[in-house]
Formats: C-alpha cells, structure tokens, sequence
C-alpha cells in the first residue's frame, strides 16, 4: 500500500496557535514517513524556553537521555500530551526521538494515541533548540526538527 505524504515534514512539529498572558496553546505534530499524530497541548509561558535548555547539546555522550512531557495524559486535564523521549542507539550516537502523543478527541470513547520514532541528527536538534528560543521569544510561529530517515 502507498503512503501518502502529509502535510507535516518527516520529523516533529511545534505550532503556537495562540496564547494568552499564560499559556500557550500548541499543536504538536510527528510523522516518521509512514505514521503520525498530532496533539494540541498547554503550554505554561516560558515552558519553551525550558524545553530548548533541557535540549541544548544532545547528545552529549550515547548513553545521554532527555525527556520532555507538554501537558498530562489522561482524562484528567484539560487538552492533550505529548512527551518526547531523546536517546542514542548505539555507541556512535545515532539519536532518535520517540514521541507519544495523545489527542484531546475521543472517538467512540476511545482516547486516541500514537508513539512515533524516528532518527535525528545533531544538527536537526540545535537547530530545534533555536525554533524554540524564537518561538518563546516572539510567542508565535513553527518549530521543526526534521528527522534524517
């Protein structure tokens, strides 16, 4: 069967589509080429800017481990989740992100999630980092961190 591309480049997406004096509101998006999800989540003003100096020189070392959560899985608050699992895989430092993702919508009573991985470079990530620093600082936009696969 045929993929069809999407929308979203191959990688994970970052888009604040409002905020107030706050929160911001961010629809987070990951597709590795042939599965995807897309949550939108809270994000407390000045969270961003945490995520980008939690990323900031990934990987240090292959046995270097951050993770990030937006949001709280669960019926239990408001929006959806998502968290984003950066890891090596060997001891060349091969990075991956894994991101699980749940959306706020259910569908027949189903709550509605996927777990996406997909390869990162060094590079991608600092260039993310700065996605994120120019997001929190102009409270608008897209970050990106294109995966190589």
């Amino acid at each position: 069967m045929k993929v069809r591309q999407r929308a979203t480049e191959v990688g994970l997406q970052l888009d604040v589509l409002w905020h107030d004096d706050d929160l911001y509101d961010v629809r987070v998006s990951a597709w590795n080429g042939a599965f995807g999800g897309v949550a939108e989540v809270y994000v407390e003003i000045g969270g961003l800017e945490k995520v980008a100096e939690k990323l900031s020189g990934f990987p240090r070392s292959p046995a270097d481990v951050r993770e990030i959560v937006f949001g709280a899985f669960g019926r239990e608050c408001a929006g959806g989740a998502a968290s984003m699992r950066f890891y090596c895989t060997d001891q060349a430092g091969h990075a991956y992100v894994e991101s699980k993702i749940e959306s706020e919508v259910e569908s027949a009573g189903v709550v509605q999630y996927a777990i996406i991985s997909t390869p990162v470079e060094a590079a991608a990530i600092d260039s993310f980092v700065s996605d994120l620093r120019r997001l929190e600082r102009g409270r608008s936009g897209t970050a990106i961190l294109k995966s190589h696969g």
